[in-house]
């Protein structure tokens, strides 16, 4: 199979930053990727991890004001734990719930934790 061209992989890149925004997990996207261009895992890795590095850098050029980068968070951690529990997924649904309650500080701190198991 032939290389991709520069902005093909740029496409794919994009594709794959874009899903990850929407709250997709790196091992979705890197098994879209690697479903949609009939690439191998290694490749569909490096795509995914390129990605998120398109990402970071999006966010740093940006001038987020952190409300607004906290509600986009809150809004991909509630899809996730829909998209987990539709698909019976109980880890993921309690490992992003976990996120979801330290993001807005729902949580327990842990002063109080250890003095309730004294």
């Amino acid at each position: 199979m032939a290389r991709a061209s520069k902005v093909e992989l740029e496409l794919r890149i994009s594709e794959a930053a874009s899903m990850l925004a929407q709250g997709n997990g790196a091992s979705v996207v890197t098994s879209h990727v690697a479903e949609t261009y009939r690439l191998s895992r290694r490749q569909s890795r490096r795509i995914t991890a390129a990605a998120y590095k398109l990402l970071e850098e999006d966010l740093n050029e940006m001038d987020l004001s952190r409300p607004q980068l906290t509600s986009q968070l809150v809004a991909n951690l509630q899809s996730a734990i829909q998209k987990s529990l539709v698909l019976g997924k109980p880890s993921a649904v309690a490992s992003n719930a976990r996120a979801l309650i330290d993001l807005c500080g729902l949580g327990a701190d842990s002063k109080s934790n250890q003095r309730r198991r004294r």
